[in-house]
């Protein structure tokens, strides 16, 4: 089956690189893959992009600009992402979502950062899942799941282990969306995915098991259902 899977930029600190890290992931993905089926993968900007436009901004960027900077960055770990991968990757990195269909035409799974401006690396994920036909969108991040607090302010925030899309909806009617602003999910994705009635498995990247377990088992952290 085709297979979209979203990796956080928690692999990419602002100083340094995971590698271990992206290598393990990079190893289950190749591991689960049976060489055939067709799967996206899309990795997001982490840090050094919430850096980067915190620094334009300081210089007069506007949020455009900044939206150009984040695309790059998140470019940048998408080829490190490739390169990890290996030959089953498409070697270079997709840009829209034409060229994901003509990579994944080449080669069995392609990679690609942000597309472009004013849209998330996790509106990016569901449209590929949509245009793969991936009837699951695992989405790696620096946390369990979804909760209904962010975990790092609310000590005691809960995890919601299954939801609908309405439901996530509802959560996010006061979220930020300036340029490189840190949200997990947001509304454009959700209603791409939603449409389409795709799942979303959210996941903790930081434990490649937990990967490995969604792709071959379907299980995760939260269960986002339409």
């Amino acid at each position: 089956m085709p297979l979209t899977v979203k990796i956080g930029g928690h692999l990419f600190a602002r100083n340094e690189v995971d590698v271990a890290l992206l290598r393990a992931i990079a190893d289950v993905i190749r591991e689960c893959h049976d060489g055939r089926d067709r799967w996206a993968v899309v990795v997001g900007g982490g840090e050094p992009a919430r850096a980067y436009i915190d620094a334009a901004r300081k210089l007069g960027a506007d949020e455009a600009r900044c939206d150009e900077i984040a695309i790059s960055v998140t470019r940048i770990h998408a080829t490190l992402m490739l390169l990890a991968l290996g030959e089953l990757a498409y070697p270079e990195v997709v840009r829209d979502v034409g060229e994901l269909r003509r990579a994944l035409a080449v080669r069995p799974i392609a990679v690609t950062g942000g597309f472009w401006p004013g849209q998330s690396t996790f509106a990016v994920s569901a449209l590929c899942a949509e245009a793969t036909g991936s009837d699951r969108l695992i989405m790696a991040t620096n946390v369990k799941g979804l909760y209904d607090r962010d975990p790092r302010v609310h000590p005691d925030a809960r995890l919601i282990d299954e939801t609908t899309y309405d439901e996530v909806m509802a959560l996010l009617a006061r979220t930020s969306h300036a340029a490189g602003e840190y949200r997990m999910i947001d509304s454009v994705g959700l209603s791409v995915l939603k449409r389409s009635g795709i799942r979303l498995l959210i996941v903790d990247g930081r434990s490649p098991e937990s990967i490995r377990r969604a792709i071959l088992y379907g299980e995760a952290g939260t269960v986002v259902r339409p």
